[in-house]
């Protein structure tokens, strides 16, 4: 056979070896292929349900998002407001946002990003870069103090419901604070009648015992210059003198008596003592 002949019949016998290496990995590619198409369609066929829910709830929230926002009309976030003595509040909102007469609900913003919902405004005095609002209600000082200056947010509408509740505890506020102030009232009218209750017990006091609210005129009676007490100790001391001094005017007058009847009775002795006269002696 001649070189070429049998190069060639070798190179055939590499070229079949070659090609059934290459068979053999093709099919292995080929299974392992398969493998992972049917895995891919089992997850595909998995994921379909999954991404039909997703797209309900997408759909779902976006149709929240749409009823949120027309129940609590448009909003600004982050406005510089500035909380004044009286409840009027300077807004970092100009004439390119509200305008005047314009009803602004008012949400003061916490650190931590939550919000307290602070009522009801009417804007006023809008120019372009701000403006003021004033409480669409009657804020009482002590709510107004618990205000803080800072960023708030607002809307110009807010779901019925929220304003109702609003306005309920607002009423509630109004009737406690009415009874609160006609319970003041009654109070300081008690505190009036009991000065005055007070006032007349001291008068009475100064009365019986005396003090500085009684009269210094000489020409009134003692008991209503010094006080009944004092004006019936003074009687009775003066009594007693003169009870004493009676006594003593008794004991001398007794003494006197006695040494009168003890003169009596010593002359009638001296009397018995005498010489009798003739005359008596002759007619006895």
């Amino acid at each position: 056979m001649h070189k070429s002949g049998k190069f060639v019949a070798v190179l055939v016998v590499l070229c079949g070896v070659g090609a059934a290496v290459l068979t053999s990995k093709l099919v292995q590619v080929r299974n392992s292929y398969t493998v992972k198409s049917e895995a891919l369609k089992k997850k595909y066929s998995d994921t379909v349900p999954k991404v039909e829910e997703l797209e309900k709830r997408v759909t779902a929230l976006r149709n929240e998002i749409f009823r949120s926002r027309e129940l609590w009309g448009e909003f600004w976030h982050g406005v510089p407001t500035t909380v004044g003595r009286d409840g009027t509040l300077q807004l970092g909102l100009g004439a390119q946002n509200i305008r005047d007469g314009l009803v602004l609900h008012g949400f003061e913003l916490a650190p931590d990003g939550s919000s307290i919902y602070r009522g009801s405004f009417l804007t006023t005095d809008v120019s372009n870069t701000q403006s003021y609002a004033k409480p669409n209600w009657r804020a009482t000082p002590e709510e107004v103090a618990t205000w803080q200056s800072g960023n708030w947010r607002w809307r110009n509408a807010l779901p019925s419901g929220y304003q109702d509740n609003f306005d309920k505890q607002l009423t509630n506020i109004l009737k406690l604070e009415e009874t609160l102030n006609d319970r003041q009232l009654t109070l300081e009218g008690q505190k009036t009648r009991l000065n005055d209750a007070n006032a007349a017990l001291r008068m009475r006091e100064e009365e019986l015992v005396g003090g500085d609210g009684l009269s210094r005129d000489p020409n009134v009676e003692p008991e209503k210059r010094d006080g009944l007490v004092p004006t019936v100790e003074k009687v009775e001391e003066a009594r007693n003198h003169t009870l004493e001094k009676i006594d003593e005017l008794r004991r001398k007058v007794r003494k006197v008596q006695a040494d009168i009847e003890q003169a009596q009775a010593e002359n009638l002795e001296l009397v018995k003592k005498l010489p009798k006269p003739a005359n008596q002696i002759t007619q006895k």
